[in-house]
């Protein structure tokens, strides 16, 4: 039987893990890029389903995240700290809502052995 990748599965060399601890057990950091961070506005007014609303966040928060650590050529962000404002407000739109914002360091790991 042969097994095929399909384009939604990144390939093994692309995908970048997320550790909220600043090291990684069995790995050693070949460089770090630095601190990298994302941030989501979700207005009050647009959320009909809050629990859908936030799972979706949440995954769109931590694959910019992703993004943004694979264009610096890591493959890990390290020391990752998610934090949630319920009472945040953007004042160009005059809105108020929830903010999410995810802050970590862009590393290169690779396996000790």
């Amino acid at each position: 039987m042969e097994m095929t990748q399909t384009a939604a599965q990144p390939e093994p060399s692309d995908e970048v893990e997320l550790y909220t601890s600043p090291w990684v057990s069995g790995t050693r950091a070949a460089a770090y890029f630095g601190p990298i961070s994302s941030e989501l506005f979700l207005p009050d007014d647009s959320v009909d389903d809050r629990v859908e609303a936030w799972t979706k966040a949440e995954r769109e928060l931590l694959e910019s995240l992703r993004e943004k650590a694979r264009s610096l050529g890591a493959n890990a962000v390290v020391g990752l700290e998610v934090t949630l404002d319920p009472f945040a407000r953007e004042e160009e739109k005059d809105a108020t809502g929830l903010r999410l914002h995810a802050v970590g360091t862009a590393a290169k790991l690779e396996p000790l052995f």
